[in-house]
């Protein structure tokens, strides 16, 4: 939100300008205070407030927030409010100045007040130095290099700036998990440098950098296979190869750390990382980082005593990292990472997902279902699941519940259907043949070319063809054994990008059919599993769970008046 107020990623002119102001609370005192301001031109200016014995300090903020003029039509939007530019600044200060800040005043007393942690059983300020100090007095320059670095921050590509802010956020997150959790803390501030790794190292993997266990069982696999066909394989491998991320990260650390980094004033005994020791450490630290977060291992005993504030202690034979060196050496990165970094007056970028409380949402099917502009033909399995969405509300009686007219979608795909591939043509056959059965006049005819391929691809075993072929109470063709691992098939796929998720109440329908399929051929044990897998699978649903109980080996089991009790008992009396 800071660099969206600044006004560089606008393409047309700025349409409001709000005065705003809020305030934080810090244990920082300001250089030269209390005349000391912190001033810039993109970010407003910080002024601390007058209070000789407050604790915490506070600072007031205030800033300039500007709104875009809108595409066309009247402004509708007035302000975001102080508080999500708050939060970033407070994160900003909180990293570039070395202390706690934050407007929650109550997270700042209970970092700052020296209290021991339930978990650590130490203060935050015995691991890491000044960060949790009662009172943090700025040193002479920091306050200019900090209104540096924020404009420098600002005036970032967007991309760039977006991930710094996160690794930022994650770095003072991190030093908030001190007070409680010292792993988190030390894998998240691990994550703030990984995270910047992956997004801005430029690394491209090659073959020696896959795990050596894996390749060298590819390379005996591949052993008498041509070289065009070897190549081709590695090449696969590669490009879904997340190879050597510890390597990366242990090399975008050291090309970030300047000489500067070598050169700070260091208290006696604090056994600061040397050069030729940073590819050890930060080796020792990736695998905290990944033994915290898959195992939640704990950090060895010499990294958390607490004492000292020594940055590297030796555990076993090998150097690593304590928190204060951990914390200081990504801080490092992070900020030489950013001055390195070029900036840019104006840049076109489209922020508006990237606003305060714009969240991203899923439209009703009703709201795009129906829509037949462009080029449809990818368009088959959102529009069938959507379609399926609304016919399940439908069915089950849901207040309201309608089912759009996609008829003119449907009359452009009859006349595209023969030139679409197979997989792209299923969900729309499928589509076709169901929505006829609901949509009365408004049916589409079938011609005898569309007849055809209704044979051709819904006769084979597919997930379409068996929700259709629920619906309307028809047995597959298929073999039983295609039925089932059609529908499993179906099961592991539906949450993969080439997969189709069908409601709940259909694919309990499907599961139904497949459990009678089992049970007419005298299956009954395998039945009463299918319907104990449908069951697990619906579990709002009290009718299909109370089914466990009263199935029996000579009823037949019908899913509609399992599903729908009160429409399947009039169905059965009609009948």
């Amino acid at each position: 939100m800071l660099q969206i107020t600044t006004g560089k990623l606008f393409t047309r002119a700025t349409g409001r300008e709000n005065r705003l102001r809020g305030i934080l609370f810090t244990n920082l005192y300001l250089e030269r205070w209390p005349e000391q301001v912190l001033e810039g031109p993109l970010f407003g200016y910080i002024i601390q407030t007058s209070e000789l014995t407050a604790s915490p300090k506070t600072l007031v903020y205030e800033f300039t927030e500007r709104i875009e003029t809108p595409h066309s039509g009247p402004a509708f939007f007035i302000s975001h409010g102080a508080d999500p530019y708050l939060q970033d600044m407070a994160t900003v200060i909180s990293f570039a100045l070395n202390c706690i800040c934050s407007p929650d005043i109550d997270l700042v007393r209970r970092l700052t007040s020296g209290q021991r942690g339930i978990a650590t059983g130490q203060a935050p300020s015995k691991f890491v130095r000044r960060v949790f100090d009662k009172e943090v007095f700025s040193q002479p320059g920091e306050s200019d290099a900090f209104v540096q670095f924020v404009n420098h921050l600002l005036g970032l590509h967007r991309k760039t700036y977006l991930g710094v802010m996160r690794a930022i956020r994650t770095y003072v997150t991190g030093l908030h998990r001190v007070a409680d959790d010292l792993e988190l803390a030390y894998a998240l501030m691990v994550a703030a440098g990984e995270s910047l790794t992956q997004d801005f190292d430029r690394y491209t993997s090659d073959w020696n950098s896959v795990n050596e266990k894996k390749r060298c069982a590819i390379d005996q696999a591949l052993n008498g296979a041509s070289d065009d066909l070897a190549k081709r394989v590695r090449d696969a491998v590669l490009s879904f190869e997340h190879a050597a991320l510890a390597r990366r990260f242990q090399a975008f650390v050291v090309a970030n750390v300047s000489p500067e980094y070598f050169k700070a004033q260091f208290e006696k005994d604090s056994h600061p990382v040397g050069r030729s020791d940073l590819p050890e450490v930060l080796a020792a630290a990736y695998r905290a980082r990944s033994r915290y977060v898959h195992q939640l291992r704990q950090l060895p005993d010499m990294v958390t005593l607490g004492h000292g504030h020594f940055e590297t202690v030796i555990v076993g034979r090998s150097k690593m990292l304590t928190l204060q060196g951990i914390s200081r050496l990504i801080r490092h990165v992070i900020m030489t990472f950013v001055q390195q970094q070029p900036v840019v007056e104006k840049e076109l970028h489209d922020y508006r997902m990237e606003l305060s409380g714009v969240a991203q949402v899923r439209l009703a099917p009703s709201c795009w279902i129906a829509r037949a502009d462009g080029n449809i033909s990818g368009e088959g399995r959102n529009k069938f699941e959507g379609f399926l969405e609304e016919l399940a509300c439908a069915v089950i009686g849901l207040p309201g519940a309608t089912i759009t007219d996609i008829s003119e979608v449907l009359k452009k795909f009859v006349v595209q259907a023969e030139n679409m591939k197979a997989e792209k043509r299923r969900p729309y056959l499928a589509l076709l043949v169901m929505f006829n059965a609901v949509a009365g006049e408004k049916a589409i005819p079938r011609s005898a070319s569309v007849e055809a391929l209704i044979q051709k691809d819904l006769d084979a075993p597919c997930a379409e063809a068996l929700v259709a072929l629920a619906f309307f109470g028809e047995v597959p063709e298929c073999s039983l054994e295609d039925h089932c691992s059609t529908f499993q098939n179906y099961r592991r796929r539906r949450g993969e990008k080439s997969g189709i998720r069908f409601p709940r109440l259909f694919e309990a329908a499907v599961a139904l059919d497949l459990a009678e399929r089992y049970r007419s051929t005298g299956q009954f044990e395998r039945s009463k599993e299918v319907v104990a897998e449908a069951a697990d699978d619906y579990p709002e649903h009290t009718e299909l769970r109370r089914l466990l109980e009263v199935v029996a080996e000579n009823v037949p089991l019908r899913w509609r008046e399992v599903l729908l009790p009160e429409l399947g008992t009039k169905d059965s009396e009609h009948s």
